[in-house]
Parts: structure tokens; C-alpha cells; sequence
């Protein structure tokens, strides 16, 4: 059973997991998570959504036994990122999805994880999987593959930054998340921009705005996806304007610690106060963040 995969690109902290988790609401969709965590991490250092570890998770261990893969399919699916998931790999191919396309081991990188998919289709029924790996470079490959559906969430850039630079506790690794500098979260969110937006001249990719989603998700959800995965966005069980049942099921990967978060979904800004950062990162952010969202598209 194949399903529709639906790839999110986009930088860190632009509201990713909040927009999978509402996603997976729908009876029609299952969420991933960070899917190429599968084989980037360890599995023993996977924790997954439900709370229990990968490796003990009975969804990921039923799912992977009739995926086939094992751990030779992992360990190929990492040397095959190494080559392939890369921007110079994709330069050199002069951004074309046609010569990706033609690339044996390109195909083989999509064949290996779509035995994942499958499986995952079989075993939860759903027509919609959502990926929110965010990876430019993955969504250029992603995209090689026409029934694929590309997402770009957008936050703007003083948001972003501003998050990066503020603490937050990751109940999987019980420890804090990793807190870039301010320039290395600014360059993240550049590359993030920059792969959406030369991939969205090539082919279809829906473009959702942070602060739109945050202030009518409805509206944002159908005006980016409706005419793509009706069925996906009319099964949404809204409790109100701005709040969705979670999912019984969610076996999120990787991602924000909210995954792990209990209780209705509720959909709304989340403000980074400055306030709250060291007086440097608060010049820092104002002056990098706010050039950065002039200039962008």
C-alpha cells in the first residue's frame, strides 16, 4: 500500500511538530517525526513520541520488521545521505530533479526508505504520512518523486533566532537542546530559505506562514494543502478555531520536546521575548533577524 508522503522543509523552531501533531489528528495522516533519524541516530538513543524507546516502541518494532530493512538497510541508508543528501551532490547536478532523478543511488536512498513507508501504511491504514525532517537537501530528493507532497514552513527569522537562544528542556535526551550562536542559527534558517525557495521554481512546494497558521489554522491549512489532500484537511476533528484532539496514536521519532505534550492541541503564536535574552543576543537577534526577514521573499 503506498501512501502520500508529505515533506516538511523548513528551519528549526518554525513550528514543525506543532504542525505534524495537528496533521496526524486526521484519521487519513500518521506522523514520522524527523524521519531520517531512523538512520541517523543510534536506535537506543530514539525515544519515541508514545513515551517509550525505539527499540521497545511495539509500533516501530512491527513496522520494521515488515519493512524488511534491518540494520544493513540503515547502515546503507546512511553511507547513501552522506553522498547523495548533500548541497555540492545537488550543485553538481545542477539543481536539476530530472538528473537526481536518474541517479542510481538516489534511487536507491528513496527505495530504502520508502520499504518504511510501505510498512507504515500497512500497519496504520493512513493515505497521508507526514515527514517533518525539514532537510533541504532531503526535500531536493523527496522531490524527485512527483506523488510527493512538499511543504515549506515559514517563521520569520527574529522568531527563529530568538528560540534558538532560549533554553529548552528535551525529555528524550534529559538534558537541555543544543543552543546554536546567533549566527549559526541565522545561517540555518538562510539555508532553509534559500533550498525552499530555488526547489519551489522547479516544482510545487506549498508555502505555510508561521504567524498565519498561528493566527487562522484552518483557513492556512486549507488555502496551503486543500486542493492537494482534501480528504487530509476536511478529517481535521477541530475542537474550536485554534484546538485539535490529539491523535490516539503518535509515534513521532524526533523532534520539539512538545511532542511529548498531553491534551488538546492548541494552535497560537508562541512570541520569543527578547526580554528574556542576555543583552548581546537581544542586539544580536534585533540587528541580524530583522535584516534577514527585510530582505526575504
Amino acid at each position: 500500500m503506498h501512501a502520500r508522503v508529505i515533506y516538511i522543509a523548513g528551519s528549526g523552531r518554525a513550528g514543525s511538530t506543532l504542525l505534524e501533531r495537528v496533521l496526524n489528528a486526521s484519521p487519513t495522516a500518521f506522523a514520522l517525526g524527523e524521519f531520517h533519524c531512523l538512520w541517523r541516530l543510534p536506535a537506543e538513543r530514539i525515544v519515541c513520541a508514545c513515551g517509550q524507546p525505539f527499540v521497545r516502541c511495539g509500533f516501530w518494532t512491527e513496522t520494521m520488521a515488515r519493512s524488511g530493512l534491518g540494520e544493513a538497510g540503515l547502515a546503507r541508508l546512511r553511507l547513501l545521505e552522506a553522498k547523495v543528501a548533500r548541497s555540492l551532490f545537488i550543485a553538481r547536478r545542477r539543481f536539476s530533479l530530472a538528473a537526481l532523478r536518474r541517479d542510481a543511488d538516489v534511487r536507491d536512498y528513496l527505495t530504502l526508505q520508502q520499504q518504511v513507508f510501505d510498512a507504515v501504511a500497512q500497519v496504520t491504514g493512513a493515505r497521508h504520512l507526514i515527514d517533518s525532517s525539514k532537510a533541504g537537501p532531503r526535500a531536493w530528493l523527496m522531490g524527485t518523486e512527483p506523488n510527493n507532497l512538499l511543504l515549506h514552513l515559514h517563521r520569520d527569522a527574529v522568531d527563529v533566532i530568538a528560540s534558538w537562544r532560549q533554553p529548552k528542556w528535551d525529555p528524550s535526551l534529559n538534558a537541555p537542546m543544543h543552543k546554536p550562536s546567533v549566527s549559526a542559527a541565522a545561517w540555518d534558517w538562510i539555508k532553509a530559505e534559500a533550498w525552499a525557495g530555488a526547489l519551489g521554481r522547479q516544482r510545487t512546494v506549498r508555502r505555510i506562514d508561521y504567524a498565519t497558521l498561528a493566527r487562522a489554522p484552518q483557513q492556512a491549512l486549507r488555502d496551503a494543502l486543500g486542493s492537494d489532500a482534501p480528504s487530509l484537511i476536511d478529517s481535521i476533528p477541530w475542537l474550536d478555531e485554534c484546538r485539535v484532539p490529539p491523535a490516539a496514536e503518535y509515534h513521532s521519532l524526533n523532534g520539539n520536546p512538545d511532542r511529548f505534550s498531553a491534551g488538546p492541541i492548541t494552535i497560537a503564536a508562541r512570541p520569543t521575548s527578547l526580554a528574556r535574552l542576555p543583552a548581546s543576543d537581544r542586539w544580536s537577534v534585533r540587528l541580524i533577524g530583522g535584516l534577514l526577514d527585510r530582505v526575504a521573499p
